[in-house]
């Protein structure tokens, strides 16, 4: 053999390890890479609690500066979800909607019930929050008190605030007066009953 043939030999094993390492390493990239996307398929997809059915109920806080992010850090933390991504993604696909507010759940709810149960007490907490404040409203800038049967119309806030507030001690005198004249008129039956007999 000459020195030719050597080199041939020599380069074309070279090559030969060069293909069968570039093969390995592609089957080694995609059999993790289908790892990678089967778990995160299945974490997206596969929904299931952190805990059994009497896993007990805690007290969770959204805050009005917390992200979607940050809620499904915190939950990750308190062990509710396992994977943050998964619940990114669920909260965007069910159109959640995160109200600030103090809410009760356990570990027994899955990340799809978790979702739902934020975005259902959330709505029913921001319909709350804006009936009180147009209820609030409404007696603050009410035009009309009424004050022992008389029409208070206008004025400054303070003011039917002062008129309120004297319609009601003029209301509470009123029932006290009515009580006592009662317990008074009960006395005197009791006692012109004892005089008769």
């Amino acid at each position: 053999m000459g020195q030719d043939t050597l080199e041939r030999v020599a380069s074309f094993l070279i090559g030969l390890a060069w293909r069968v390492i570039v093969i390995a390493l592609l089957v080694y990239a995609l059999t993790n890479g289908v790892r990678a996307a089967y778990s995160y398929g299945h974490g997206l997809l596969y929904d299931h609690a952190m805990g059994g059915e009497k896993s007990p109920e805690v007290e969770f806080v959204i805050t009005d500066d917390q992200t979607v992010e940050d809620i499904a850090e915190e939950l990750m933390k308190g062990g509710f979800i396992d994977n943050t991504t998964a619940f990114q993604v669920q909260s965007k696909l069910y159109e959640a909607d995160y109200v600030p507010g103090i809410y009760t759940i356990s570990k027994a709810m899955t990340q799809v019930e978790l979702i739902q149960y934020f975005t259902q007490e959330g709505k029913k907490n921001r319909e709350l929050m804006e009936k009180n404040l147009v209820d609030a409203e409404a007696a603050t800038t009410a035009a009309m008190e009424t004050e022992n049967g008389i029409e208070v119309i206008g004025g400054t806030e303070d003011e039917n605030m002062i008129a309120q507030d004297a319609a009601n001690a003029a209301l509470e005198s009123q029932a006290a007066e009515s009580a006592a004249q009662q317990q008074y008129a009960g006395g005197n039956a009791s006692a012109g009953s004892a005089a008769e007999n």
